[in-house]
């Protein structure tokens, strides 16, 4: 009998391998050599197994951020310790933060807000960190929730252009990660005005 891991790591393979539209509770069996029906002692549907399949990615994820900020109190250094952090587990665990993507929303049903639980927890750090160098001065920004789907978006950008392999043979990687990051950081912190 498998454990739930081991289905887990599965699927993520066939799902990074095959594509979602080509990816089915018999072939996930077949992989790990048991009938479907034992599939179905640990998840309801295909539909059920993605979204553990998700969450387990994004939990991997929320774990390494948190991990990554606990010794540190300065909100500027903590968002530039976030994006290394963010960077370092999509490039180290390329198929765990390609799962958090590949499935569209509008190939899974709809479920219940409770269910992104850890998403929305990442998010809601990432407007904390702002929010905490709002409060202390030092960055400028009007809506933290909205900057943290802001600070997502680009640290997910420059990770799409490295991982599909778009990134001009002419730069260095670890030169355009230092410097989007350091664009990045730059857009959050309050320009101080000559007196």
């Amino acid at each position: 009998m498998p454990q739930e891991t081991d289905i887990l790591r599965v699927t993520r393979e066939l799902l990074i391998r095959d594509g979602f539209s080509k990816l089915s509770m018999r072939k996930i069996a077949n992989e790990l050599d048991v009938t479907a029906t034992t599939l179905y002692h640990y998840f309801e549907n295909k539909d059920d197994l993605l979204l553990a399949l998700v969450e387990d990615s994004i939990r991997q994820l929320a774990d390494a951020l948190r991990q990554s900020m606990e010794q540190e109190a300065d909100p500027v250094t903590r968002l530039g310790i976030l994006t290394d952090t963010f960077w370092k587990f999509a490039l180290d665990h390329p198929q765990e933060y390609e799962v958090i993507y590949m499935v569209r929303p509008e190939e899974m049903p709809k479920f219940p807000k409770e269910k992104f639980q850890e998403i929305r927890s990442v998010y809601e750090m990432l407007a904390g960190v702002i929010q905490d160098g709002v409060e202390a001065g030092l960055l400028d920004v009007e809506d933290p929730l909205v900057s943290a789907y802001t600070l997502w978006a680009q640290l997910h950008g420059v990770v799409s252009v490295i991982l599909s392999r778009r990134l001009d043979t002419r730069i260095s990687q670890s030169q355009f990660l230092e410097q989007a990051k350091d664009h990045i950081i730059q857009g959050f912190i309050t320009q101080k005005t000559p007196a």
